[in-house]
């Protein structure tokens, strides 16, 4: 079973996620818009694994930043994920409902024991967060749930690994031209997530339109 990382823990291996001297970025721009929980980082960072990648920022403050990669598949499906952690689904609906969910490459840190969710609608998991109509949880409790039929949730997609800044490093990457931020409309975010193919959500992301930020997201720690 993935365990879960503590916070301390995540922040003292962070920097994996991403190594400004490693990063040939695209030349900064004035009036930068500020990271915040809910917004979409489009990347323009020319190299892997963020080349190409659209972010959610799911957490930013005082201790640091961190955020799901939502376009990179790992290949698998949610119904594969829990054999491998020996869950089986309590009856067919639940089956047919969850099996098929993707899984994603959410991010470096943490790939083989970080396990979180995006899903609709938010949910009642610690950690998590609620970012308008999505949710983010990072536990495996939410996955005995689904196995159990207890989830009740719309959609859902697991995401292996986390994207994750020092404090500070985000807005630094930002104003240095390695991510453009997007304040996307809370109602196109499920349609981006759910309904979109993986291989076109970075196109799909740079037109959505724009709203106004999640700037007091519930956080329970």
């Amino acid at each position: 079973m993935p365990r879960h990382v503590n916070r301390r823990t995540f922040l003292s291996i962070v920097g994996l996620g991403s190594l400004s001297v490693l990063l040939a970025p695209s030349r900064a721009r004035g009036g930068e818009k500020p990271a915040v929980p809910g917004a979409l980082l489009i990347a323009k960072i020319r190299t892997p694994p963020f080349r190409d990648s659209v972010v959610l920022l799911f957490d930013h403050g005082q201790q640091g930043s961190a955020g799901l990669m939502v376009n990179k598949p790992d290949h698998q499906s949610l119904g594969r994920l829990m054999a491998q952690m020996n869950l089986s689904f309590r009856d067919r609906g639940t089956f047919e409902r969850y099996a098929e969910s993707e899984v994603l490459y959410g991010g470096p840190v943490g790939r083989d024991s970080e396990i979180s969710f995006i899903h609709t609608p938010p949910g009642r998991w610690t950690p998590s967060w609620s970012l308008g109509k999505v949710g983010v949880t990072r536990t495996p409790d939410l996955l005995r749930d689904l196995a159990a039929g207890t989830a009740r949730l719309e959609q859902v997609v697991a995401c292996l690994g986390v994207s994750g800044w020092a404090p500070g490093q985000l807005q630094g990457e930002i104003a240095g031209g390695y991510w453009e931020v997007l304040y996307p409309d809370p109602d196109t975010l499920p349609g981006l997530l759910f309904h979109t193919p993986p291989c076109d959500r970075f196109d799909k992301a740079r037109t959505l339109p724009e709203g106004r930020p999640v700037s007091t997201p519930r956080h329970a720690i």
